[in-house]
C-alpha cells in the first residue's frame, strides 16, 4: 500500500490503482514527402506572405493612419477604388471570398462614412456598394505607399521578365477559373 494526499486528507491506494505517467507517442511517419520549395500553392502563399511584410506594411500604414480598420475593410476599399461601385457579390468574387465577409467590412466602413449603398431599382435585394469622399480621400492617402512597395517588389525584375511574370499570372489565373467553373458545374 502506498500513501496518496488528497486535498483534506491522506488515503492509501494499492498501487494497482496509481495512474501511469503519460507516455509520449512515438514520431509519426509520412508515406509521402512534398518539396515545397516545388509544390506551387505553398510558394504562391510564401510569396503572398511575404510580400505582405515587405515595403510599407499594410498592417502599419492602416495602423498610423488612425482609421480604426483591418486589412479585410481595406481590400474593400481598394477593390471600389479600382473597379468604382460594385454589388456585396461582385466584391466577394473580385476578393475570392465569401459576401458574408464583404458584409461585414462594409457594415465598419459604413459606420466611418468610407462607403454608402444604393438599392436595386430592379431587384430590391441588391445593393451597389460606394466609396464616398471621405472613403476616397482614405484610399488616396493610402495608395501612393502601397505603390511604392508594389514598385520595390518588382524592382528585381527587367521590364521582359515583368511582362513575362505577369503573362504567366494571367495565365494561371484564367486556368485557375475555369477549374473553380467546371467543379461548380450545377447545369445538368
Amino acid at each position: 500500500m502506498m500513501e496518496k494526499l488528497t486535498d483534506t486528507k491522506t488515503e492509501l491506494v494499492e498501487p494497482s490503482q496509481e495512474k501511469p505517467a503519460k507516455q509520449r507517442k512515438p514520431t509519426g511517419k509520412v508515406r509521402y514527402t512534398l518539396d515545397l520549395q516545388s509544390f506551387l500553392p505553398y510558394r504562391m502563399y510564401r510569396l503572398a506572405a511575404q510580400m505582405s511584410q515587405a515595403g510599407n506594411k499594410l498592417s502599419s500604414l492602416l495602423l498610423d493612419s488612425g482609421v480604426p480598420i483591418g486589412e479585410r475593410e481595406w481590400r474593400v476599399i481598394s477593390v471600389l477604388g479600382s473597379y468604382g461601385g460594385l454589388t456585396n457579390g461582385h466584391v466577394a468574387d473580385v476578393l475570392k471570398t465569401d459576401a458574408a465577409t464583404v458584409t461585414r467590412a462594409v457594415k465598419v466602413l459604413k459606420k466611418l462614412d468610407f462607403v454608402d449603398t444604393r438599392n436595386s431599382k430592379r431587384d430590391r435585394r441588391k445593393q451597389l456598394i460606394y466609396l464616398t469622399q471621405e472613403g476616397a480621400d482614405f484610399h488616396d492617402l493610402i495608395i501612393p505607399r502601397r505603390l511604392e512597395t508594389g514598385e520595390l517588389i518588382e524592382s528585381c525584375f527587367s521590364y521582359e521578365e515583368k511582362e513575362q511574370l505577369h503573362h504567366l499570372l494571367n495565365k494561371l489565373d484564367r486556368h485557375l477559373e475555369h477549374m473553380e467553373n467546371e467543379q461548380e458545374d450545377e447545369w445538368e
